[in-house]
């Protein structure tokens, strides 16, 4: 399957999805334990500040001091910012440069950019200010620096573990995607050689996904009752077919004798002729439903070899000239250069029979019919068009049924299983027959099928 198609596929945007839901929850499950880590430290820090700054509030100015400094210098995991103003604002002890602009109400109040200098970093912090009884104002800090870095180890670590996790779910879904694209083709190659009317033909049975091999069991005992019952229906057109061959033969031996035996009476001559034709036309229906069976019956692949259809083009271009000359009709054929494919000689130069018989046959005097053979796209194809009656498009799907004969035929005579041959031909070689509108007249394409070739040729 090319890359481009293989990207497309189901188990691989699952895949993209799957990765894709494993890094959002893995990252939601991070942040949400940064946040719980970080808020619970946080409101931590900020009873013990508010219970360090009533106590500080309390403490004379010697013992102040030695306590504030011996915070800074030993205790680093609570206290990381102190300072002692006066009742003028002026420091009297401390690492703050200044008074800060908050209120000495014993209340902690966090700051995101918070920095004890000008020429500082800034760092989240949580402050407090209290008020002491002499005027003077005593402030606390503590940075919360530690929760930065908590943040940076927690990205860092989220993009170790789950990135490779992720890369991981995709490597996995991309061979996922490749093993089931190759077993969907195997299944859509089999189904295109039961479409080209190989019935026997039957899915693959084991495909490595459970709930597929459940449909597959399922498509293949319908083919199963599908062919019983296609093999039924042609066995008893087959009998009725061969049944009514003999007794017909014989009426009309017995109507041609009879014919010899009668007096010139023309009364009598008249129905008998009629028939006789009828009866014609009966033999050649039941001739045409037994061809039909015989080249459906598939017994004719050992014939298959190499066939240029231009040179057949050719030969039958050769064969009904004399037809068409007869009919007032030009008969023409565009066969550029061989082209070679696998097929039965015969049954071609029958398709194209068929084929260039019906164009004549509905093709006004002067009219005139192309046969063709080219190559178009790497795909072999013959055609035959005509600028006779043309086929209305409302009856354009029921022209290939056997029996059909379309209004606009008229009197012209036909068993309407023709096109059925023809039909039945493009099945055993793997090819398609197509009506296309010739604009006036109809066109008649017979070639190979570009969705999905033969594997029997």
């Amino acid at each position: 399957m090319p890359m481009r198609d293989l990207t497309r596929s189901t188990p691989l945007r699952f895949a993209f999805v799957f990765a894709f839901a494993i890094f959002l929850l893995t990252g939601l499950v991070f942040a949400a334990i940064y946040q719980t880590a970080t808020r619970a430290w946080v409101a931590e820090l900020t009873h013990v500040f508010a219970d360090e700054a009533v106590k500080a509030a309390a403490a004379d100015d010697e013992r102040l001091r030695r306590s504030l400094d011996l915070r800074l210098t030993r205790d680093f995991r609570r206290l990381n910012f102190v300072a002692l103003f006066d009742a003028r604002g002026a420091l009297v002890f401390g690492n703050l440069d200044s008074r800060l602009k908050i209120p000495a109400d014993g209340r902690v109040r966090y700051f995101a950019d918070f920095r004890p200098s000008p020429a500082a970093p800034a760092a989240p912090t949580i402050l407090v200010a209290r008020r002491r009884a002499d005027g003077s104002v005593i402030v606390l800090g503590r940075s919360l620096e530690e929760a930065v870095i908590l943040r940076r180890v927690l990205f860092r670590v989220l993009a170790y573990g789950i990135v490779p996790l992720a890369a991981g779910a995709l490597l996995l879904g991309f061979v996922a995607a490749r093993r089931a694209a190759a077993r969907l083709r195997a299944v859509d190659r089999s189904i295109g050689v039961i479409v080209n009317g190989d019935l026997h033909a039957r899915l693959p049975g084991s495909t490595g996904f459970r709930e597929l091999d459940e449909l597959v069991g399922s498509v293949n005992r319908m083919l199963d009752e599908i062919e019983r019952l296609l093999a039924q229906m042609a066995a008893v057109g087959d009998n009725i077919a061969h049944d009514l061959r003999a007794p017909v033969a014989n009426v009309r031996a017995m109507l041609e004798g009879a014919l010899k035996l009668a007096p010139k009476d023309e009364s009598l001559r008249a129905p008998v002729l009629a028939a006789l034709r009828q009866l014609d036309r009966a033999m050649k229906t039941i001739a045409a439903l037994q061809r039909i069976s015989a080249i459906e019956a598939e017994h004719r692949l050992s014939s298959f070899r190499e066939v240029d259809l231009a040179a057949l083009c050719l030969e039958m271009h050769e064969f009904f000239t004399p037809l068409a000359q007869a009919k007032g009709v030009s008969l023409s054929v565009i066969a550029p250069a061989p082209l070679t494919r696998r097929g039965d000689p015969d049954l071609l130069r029958e398709a194209l029979a068929n084929l260039i018989d019906n164009a004549l046959k509905f093709t006004p005097r002067g009219g005139a019919v192309i046969l063709e053979a080219r190559e178009i796209g790497g795909r072999a194809v013959m055609s035959v068009s005509d600028n006779g009656r043309g086929v209305p498009m409302a009856e354009k799907h029921d022209i290939f049924r056997r029996f059909v004969r379309l209004r606009s035929a008229g009197d012209t005579l036909g068993s309407g299983l023709g096109l059925s041959i023809v039909e039945a031909i493009a099945r055993l070689h793997g090819w398609r027959l197509e009506l296309e509108d010739n604009a006036p007249g109809a066109r008649f394409v017979l070639g190979e099928n570009p969705d999905c070739a033969n594997p029997k040729i």
